[in-house]
């Protein structure tokens, strides 16, 4: 038999879905698959209570095999597309591919969920809740392009199991994975109200899927035994209140009574015609630099240096607004403040964006408009998610860090935690395709705190740079979760890739790949695409250009004494 479609067996070789061999579902005990197949089956039209046994598979009579069995979650998927076409996947190739993709998504997402529930320490916890919470915002936005009533597919019967055992854990343990996901929740319910899914998602299932939780995990354990994180707030829970200051007069480029000093005529000095020369050949330098970058067109207008960085200090505000808030900025007011303030970005950074992509030759202003309203809105919607992630920074810090007395003194005060929060602004516009508006933050950061790192990078949860001082990360590198940097640290390229003509190729992988749990020590300098494996350590001083095994400790030669190695 030649398989089909995603390992199902090929079209034709089965014939359509009648009584006299309707599938049979047995599934293992709280298995997430049988969940799926079970819901599969309802959106079919045939709801089959499941049959408990050691393996989840769907099984079916053949006239080619007594039994034909399948294991596989998209396999099942498939073959039941298949037995019932069009109640599962669309019959455009386009639509179709959307929907394989998002179950993709939706298998990624489980096993960030697992990483959730199996979670023996706070830290592994707060990584875990991130990365769950990022997968399954990804899925939300694929909801949301469905349209207000989508018809309920194959997409709803993988994910609505997924987010049904999210919201057993917000209930039972307050852990708030559901938060922002309406649309996914909502066709979850609506799936929940075929007949028939009530003998899949019903409450033996959730006190079997409860009881599975591993004794050790932090998300299990009851509330008295949960550690306390009052001693690390420092004086984030005392009450502040704001002052009585007078209201501040509006600042003027101009002082008022040199208002009109340019555009009254000055008197003539001395040596003005020189002046005028040196103007007249600047001009001339600059004009013949803008015909060569801007050939047959107007010279554009640029993005403002002093406006992006404004507006960077603006977004840390919004996320940190008692740290970088106004002065004595209390709880109460704080939400105000950010509401203000998130306003106020979107417009100006819809205008910078704008003016970026305006300096591409065929970029048309309106269309720039757009686009750049639309990206604002997409950087605004991603905070959330850049400070969940921050926080697993300052966490890692504070268990990192032994002088670290609280939190709130990592926030205000760690040059490393300064420079991993605009580094993920940053990359989040780098992200959207502004990479002159990240680069402005960025260059902006490294002249604040030392630290050199590309919006580009990509850098995971609980990143800690300790001291920071001479840290540069490339463009292409890649950090996994749970590292910690110290000084002087370089995450470079070995070489650079020429087009043949003495040009650069940009673009292409170039910087290390570091993996999870690694500790790099000061001075060390890792360069070309080489892995770092998981939970290896990079001593002080190290020059290094090769991949290193997960697990190993790579130092530099013992010091010797008096030409005595010791």
């Amino acid at each position: 038999m030649q398989p089909g479609p995603m390992g199902a067996p090929g079209h034709g070789q089965v014939t359509p879905l009648a009584r006299r061999h309707m599938p049979r579902l047995i599934a293992a005990p709280g298995c997430l698959t049988a969940q799926r197949a079970g819901l599969a089956l309802v959106l079919c039209g045939r709801p089959t209570r499941p049959v408990a046994g050691p393996r989840t598979e769907l099984r079916l009579a053949s006239p080619y095999r007594q039994d034909l069995a399948v294991h596989e979650p998209l396999a099942i998927l498939a073959l039941l597309d298949e037995l019932c076409p069009g109640a599962l996947f669309s019959g455009d190739p386009e639509r179709r591919a959307g929907q394989q993709k998002l179950i993709g998504q939706a298998v990624l997402a489980d096993a960030r969920l697992t990483e959730v529930t199996n979670a023996a320490n706070h830290r592994d916890l707060d990584i875990a809740v991130h990365l769950l919470r990022d997968a399954m915002l990804r899925i939300e936005r694929c909801f949301a392009n469905r349209g207000a009533l989508p018809v309920l597919d194959a997409q709803d019967a993988v994910v609505a199991p997924l987010i049904w055992r999210m919201m057993l854990l917000d209930r039972h343990h307050r852990t708030h994975l559901c938060l922002g996901l309406d649309r996914i929740m909502a066709q979850a319910a609506r799936l929940s109200q075929l007949p028939g899914a009530d003998t899949v998602l019903d409450d033996a299932a959730a006190g079997c899927f409860l009881a599975q939780l591993p004794p050790g995990a932090v998300i299990g354990l009851p509330e008295d035994n949960r550690p306390d994180w009052a001693p690390a707030l420092g004086p984030a829970g005392r009450v502040q209140h704001l002052s009585a200051r007078p209201g501040r007069k509006s600042k003027t480029l101009i002082p008022a009574r040199n208002a009109n000093a340019l555009s009254q005529p000055s008197p003539p000095a001395p040596h003005d015609g020189q002046l005028d020369a040196v103007a007249e050949k600047l001009r001339l330098i600059r004009i013949t630099s803008q015909q060569r970058r801007y050939p047959g067109r107007a010279t554009p207008r640029l993005p403002s240096r002093p406006a992006v960085i404004r507006l960077m200090s603006n977004v840390v505000g919004a996320l940190y607004p008692r740290h970088y808030g106004p002065a004595g900025l209390d709880a109460q007011l704080a939400d105000t403040f950010v509401a203000q303030t998130l306003r106020s970005v979107r417009q100006r950074l819809s205008d910078q964006l704008e003016l970026e992509w305006l300096l591409q030759p065929d970029d048309e202003q309106l269309a720039c408009r757009r686009r750049a309203r639309a990206a604002a809105d997409a950087f605004l919607a991603g905070l959330p998610q850049i400070r969940d992630l921050h926080d697993t920074d300052i966490n890692a810090a504070f268990q990192g860090d032994p002088s670290a007395r609280s939190l709130d003194e990592i926030v205000l005060c760690f040059p490393g935690i300064a420079a991993i929060l605009r580094h993920r602004i940053a990359h989040s516009l780098y992200g959207l395709g502004a990479p002159m508006l990240a680069r402005i933050m960025a260059e902006h950061s490294h002249s604040q705190s030392g630290i050199d790192i590309h919006p580009g990078a990509k850098i995971g949860p609980a990143c800690f740079i300790d001291h920071g001082t001479g840290v540069v990360i490339g463009e292409t590198a890649v950090i996994g979760r749970n590292v910690r940097i110290y000084q002087q640290v370089t995450l470079g390229a070995k070489r650079f890739e020429s087009d043949g003509e003495g040009g650069l190729v940009k673009g292409r992988p170039r910087h290390p790949l570091v993996g999870d749990d690694v500790v790099i020590y000061a001075g060390a300098t890792i360069l070309g695409r080489i892995e770092i494996g998981k939970g290896a350590i990079i001593g002080g001083g190290v020059w290094l250009t090769d991949s290193v095994p997960p697990g190993a400790v790579v130092t530099q030669a013992k010091p010797s004494l008096n030409g005595t190695t010791t």
